[in-house]
């Protein structure tokens, strides 16, 4: 999440270009004169202009060398003597000549959109959070059982003990490098505040692939922590899908992300579950999805169903973020 594609120009055109080749990333775009050290340490990517090389190296206080630095050069300029020597000043580990370098820049920026973490908030209308638990721990189950290292964030109060269901389910059958579940829990009195839940989520993420955090959306410290947030799933009981709490909370998280995806458990595929699905179609969610299960669907019980589980990460295999090759 917040991970961003930041590049260095003074030029519109190359903004313009460089836009085409960052679908799945943010990009943000700084003049020379008025770049911010905030931004150079925080891009997951810095893009450097040529022509912006000269100002920079020129800075009283000259930038340090980093990680993931390309200088972009236009094809004419490939045999400036000045490139390379601004590319080393800079500490940058590719130079990339546009237009016929596109390719390159494209396969930098898949990869990168590819090893970006994507954040999960599972968001239960319902006001005991129940159903919301026990999804976002079978979400943490799932991603593990495929060999993702997870994160799972436990921000809301309710009266399943996840700590001790996860504890007691096994992974069965164990997948071919299983992945680890990293958990962190609210105090059972009061949830943590949005700070302390940014914080949390920027941390887990510098270590793994997948976070999912449960959170209340009946908190209003919940929709300040959404920016950012790869996917919002929606957990109800079939017959509530259209109820009024529901699409309360499917509208409120679209106005953080489009991919908000709503996920109904009902007894019957052919009737409340099919009904379900068809309603919220209705209903013009972005996202749905329903299955029938056995027994209710806030109980730790439904941990041990793993198709459940595997259709839970079907939904967020997906929305997956990646980056669109054009041609």
């Amino acid at each position: 999440m917040d991970q961003f594609v930041l590049l260095i120009t003074d030029h519109t055109s190359l903004r313009s270009e460089i836009a085409c080749h960052t679908h799945g990333i943010s990009l943000v775009t700084r003049t020379p004169e008025h770049l911010a050290r905030a931004d150079w340490d925080a891009a997951a990517l810095v893009l450097i202009d040529m022509q912006a090389a000269p100002i920079l190296r020129a800075r009283p206080h000259p930038l340090p060398h980093r990680d993931a630095a390309t200088m972009l050069a236009a094809s004419e300029d490939r045999a400036e003597p000045d490139l390379y020597r601004h590319a080393v000043a800079l500490g940058a580990s590719h130079v990339i000549t546009l237009p016929d370098g596109a390719g390159a820049l494209r396969k930098q920026i898949a990869m990168l959109v590819a090893s970006l973490p994507m954040v999960v908030a599972v968001l239960d209308p319902a006001t005991d959070g129940e159903v919301g638990a026990v999804t976002a721990a079978n979400l943490a189950l799932a991603g593990v059982a495929t060999g993702r290292h997870v994160g799972l964030i436990h921000a809301r109060t309710s009266s399943v003990d996840v700590n001790h269901a996860l504890q007691a389910t096994e992974l069965n059958p164990p997948a071919m490098g299983r992945g680890t579940l990293h958990a962190l829990y609210a105090n059972c009195e009061q949830a943590p505040p949005r700070q302390a839940l940014r914080q949390a989520m920027s941390d887990m993420a510098t270590r793994r692939a997948v976070i999912v955090a449960h959170l209340d959306p009946h908190r209003p410290d919940t929709w300040a922590v959404l920016y950012g947030i790869d996917l919002v799933i929606v957990p109800v009981p079939a017959p509530l899908v259209t109820d009024q709490a529901t699409r309360d909370v499917v509208a409120a998280a679209r106005n953080y992300t489009p991919h908000v995806h709503v996920h109904a458990t009902g007894t019957d595929l052919d009737t409340d579950v099919t009904t379900a699905v068809a309603a919220g179609m209705g209903a013009d969610y972005p996202s749905m999805t329903g299955i029938a299960i056995t027994g209710a669907p806030g109980s730790a019980d439904q941990l041990s169903d793993h198709g459940h589980r595997a259709h839970l990460w079907a939904a967020v295999a997906r929305h997956r973020p990646t980056a669109e090759t054009t041609t």
